[in-house]
């Protein structure tokens, strides 16, 4: 995993988004299935949240072979409501998260930095945010 996933499973991501709730889940709900890392998928589950104001979203991978999903979450993203048209999207450090530790050996580590890396390239493909390239998902 490069020094810089390992930087943003550590320190955790925040960007604001301009659209709303609605507009940032429906990206979500018709991308994370086609997100992939070494034959695994990754499913997204509503955890805590207020309705059309706060989202709570639990990832968890999914092996491509058997669709199974495995009991323990690999990661969380939070969606909330800024106002109208904005939506922060965070994704707490891994330390705030209840899931090992990231190192370059952690394989759920870099599962979830693989997903980071194609949630942020989905947003700049979808013109959200505005990166210096495309980040590596590998």
């Amino acid at each position: 995993m490069s020094s810089f996933t390992m930087m943003m499973l550590g320190e955790g991501v925040e960007v604001e988004l301009p659209t709303d709730l609605k507009g940032i889940i429906s990206i979500l709900d018709r991308e994370v299935p086609d997100f992939a890392w070494q034959g695994h998928g990754y499913a997204v589950a509503a955890g805590k949240g207020t309705l059309g104001k706060r989202w709570d979203l639990i990832i968890r991978a999914v092996n491509h072979g058997d669709r199974k999903l495995p009991p323990v979450a690999i990661g969380r993203v939070e969606l909330e409501k800024i106002n109208g048209n904005s939506v922060q999207l965070r994704i707490p450090p891994r330390l705030d998260q209840d899931v090992s530790g990231a190192d370059e050996h952690d394989r759920d580590g870099r599962m979830f930095g693989s997903f980071i890396c194609q949630t942020l390239n989905t947003l700049q493909r979808h013109k959200l945010i505005d990166l210096p390239g495309v980040l590596p998902t590998v």
